[in-house]
């Protein structure tokens, strides 16, 4: 699976960087022939009619670049989505390893006490077995014995026995002591035999427990090292299993990190052509205001400024830029009125963010050729090449393209230059 990852995303990497060198040269183009154009030091009709062009073909590249940074969006979203998710499956292996890990060392200490259990039961047989050997001299000894009074016994068990220990008397004293030596004799006997019975019994008894006991002790160690054997097992597949998802991790972190690259590059390039629209489309309207004006700016719109001209972090692409104009906190229908007199440039729909826009040539003014630009117009109602006067209402404030809300984004070039309105307001 992580093969695929990368080659798809090797895949994918090439082919944005096609994109975008299908992206920059067109630009490139553009900004050599406006910067031959300038070194030239002016404009004929048809070098303007080519700026135009240029402009509509910067405008066609904003609105891919734009795409391209959605896109790359996505996929960044999907790249962090699909780090989470690995990076979750890695605790969950390790927690699954430690489980392993524990589970192993409870079946090792196992094993160990039932091994040191094992020694002592083996002890214990060597121990039984020198007490078998000695109790089996015994009742081998004691079998002699009552074997040689046995046979004596039967000897003495005829009439001449008694008639010999009746002659053989010297008094009635000396009678009444063989008699009952005779006896004793034979209770001896009797007894030893009954011993001998017992020792048996013992000896085979102790036998019998500690084969019992040798075996289920045998048996229990069998058990316990298998246990310990396919512990080993679960544990070896949890850490294989946790090193496969901490590599599927790696590559997963590689990943957004190219991804938040692709995005940046693809936001940098919408910037880029951003601003070269805004510089040709203010050049175009430097050019075309070869009159003078004489009186000063009023204000678009009766209402207080409010995001000021500067860096600023973005409210709907979400990164850092330039802001290259002033907000005003108009309402969504108040009149935007022509700031002096002048020829409006453009008028109408934009590709690039900034909605319903009207750009006014107001030709000199303050030592340069001045315009200015009305962005996210909810209507405009003048068109391209007519001559507005000031106060002249132009258009009505709105919220269409990038925008967030209800308010007038004015822009002001000087030469060609976007510089901060309020410089003349």
């Amino acid at each position: 699976m992580d093969r695929i990852v990368r080659v798809s995303s090797s895949t994918s990497n090439e082919t944005r960087a096609k994109r975008r060198v299908r992206l920059a040269v067109p630009l490139t183009s553009v900004v050599m022939a406006l910067v031959i154009s300038l070194l030239m030091g002016g404009f004929t009709p048809a070098s303007a009619d080519d700026l135009k062009d240029a402009r509509e073909k910067v405008r066609k590249q904003m609105v891919t670049a734009k795409k391209q940074v959605a896109a790359d969006r996505s996929a960044l979203a999907n790249a962090q989505a699909k780090l989470r998710a690995s990076e979750a499956a890695l605790a969950a292996a390790k927690a699954d390893l430690g489980s392993a890990q524990s589970q192993l060392a409870a079946a090792k200490a196992v094993d160990a006490d039932l091994l040191a259990q094992l020694r002592v039961v083996e002890a214990a047989v060597v121990s039984a077995v020198q007490t078998e050997k000695a109790a089996q001299l015994q009742v081998t000894s004691q079998r002699d014995l009552i074997g040689t009074v046995a046979r004596e016994a039967y000897q003495r068990q005829s009439g001449l026995v008694g008639l010999t220990i009746i002659l053989g008397a010297e008094s009635p004293r000396d009678l009444a002591s063989r008699i009952q030596w005779n006896s004793t004799v034979f209770d001896s006997s009797a007894a030893e035999f009954q011993r001998l019975s017992a020792l048996e019994a013992q000896a085979e008894g102790a036998r019998k427990e500690r084969q019992v006991t040798e075996a289920a002790v045998a048996e229990k160690r069998k058990q316990s090292a298998a246990n310990v054997t396919a512990t080993k097992a679960l544990a070896a597949r949890a850490a294989a299993s946790q090193a496969k998802v901490s590599t599927l991790v790696s590559a997963n972190a590689k990943l957004r990190k190219l991804a938040e690259a692709e995005l940046k590059a693809s936001k940098k390039q919408y910037k880029e052509l951003e601003q070269e629209e805004a510089r040709i489309s203010a050049k175009i309207s430097g050019e075309d205001g070869d009159y003078s004006n004489p009186n000063g700016f009023i204000k678009p719109v009766n209402a207080p400024a409010g995001s000021p001209f500067g860096l600023r972090y973005h409210p709907i692409l979400h990164y850092w830029r330039m802001h290259w104009g002033t907000d005003f906190g108009a309402g969504c229908g108040t009149p935007i009125r022509a700031m002096a007199n002048g020829k409006v440039i453009s008028a109408g729909w934009t590709s690039y963010g900034f909605g319903k826009y009207t750009i006014i040539s107001y030709g000199h003014m303050y030592g340069a050729n001045l315009s200015s630009g009305y962005a996210h117009q909810s209507k405009v109602v003048v068109r391209a090449g007519q001559h507005v006067k000031q106060g002249q209402i132009v258009g009505y404030v709105g919220t269409t393209g990038l925008s967030t809300g209800c308010h007038l984004h004015l822009q002001i070039y000087r030469n060609g230059v976007r510089v901060n309105p309020m410089r003349y307001l």
